[in-house]
């Protein structure tokens, strides 16, 4: 038996709360883009998180945000599996994959991973026994940051994935109704690109 769906997507990116019968229980929602349960990690990171990525190698800021109740999918969209890669290894393929195809610049790429528990701030890069809590701060030109935060530069895109994992297995854990094994965490990863053209008569290949 199929499952009964609650939700109808509708045209011009709308989509609606349904009952048993398929009947509209409510007024439909507009968002800029709906996707539906066809749609795989590959197909919504092409679709929403590609064009942010191909904008963070041109210059501009970007940020992909998930949100949603607990058990609903969202460390799956963003991190996937073996199989079915999500959008943050997509992203990292990405990202390297535009540095190789501009031979023309050098690459410098950091990355920070912290993680907020109970209004709390802690880094995911620092072992359990040196970490500590951090302070939220604001700079002479309204930049906010986590002092104290550690950056990691990186040159290839398993060593990012790793570093990944590494701050994954610092992570709290905890147990809630819907979910036996939930992370009770909202986690930022974060990479910072920078980028100059090559000197003439530098031999060097790839990300520096």
């Amino acid at each position: 038996e199929s499952a009964t769906l609650h939700w109808k997507i509708g045209h011009e990116h709308t989509i609606t709360q349904v009952d048993g019968s398929n009947k509209p229980v409510c007024a439909p929602y507009q968002f800029d883009k709906v996707l539906g349960i066809d749609y795989d990690n590959e197909g919504v990171y092409t679709e929403v998180a590609e064009p942010i990525v191909e904008a963070a190698l041109d210059g501009f800021n970007g940020t992909i945000f998930a949100y949603g109740q607990t058990s609903s999918g969202k460390t799956f969209t963003m991190m996937g599996d073996k199989n079915f890669p999500g959008i943050i290894p997509l992203a990292i393929q990405n990202i390297f994959r535009g540095i190789e195809n501009t031979p023309d610049r050098e690459y410098l790429i950091r990355a920070s991973y912290m993680e907020i528990y109970n209004e709390s701030i802690t880094d995911l890069l620092v072992g359990r026994e040196s970490r500590k809590l951090l302070h939220i701060r604001e700079d002479q030109s309204g930049n906010v940051y986590a002092a104290d935060l550690k950056e990691e530069c990186v040159n290839c895109e398993k060593n990012l994935l790793e570093l990944m994992r590494r701050g994954d297995k610092n992570r709290h854990i905890g147990t809630t109704n819907m979910n036996e094994r939930s992370s009770r965490s909202h986690t930022i990863f974060r990479l910072i690109l920078e980028s100059r053209e090559r000197s003439e008569g530098d031999g060097s290949e790839g990300p520096i």
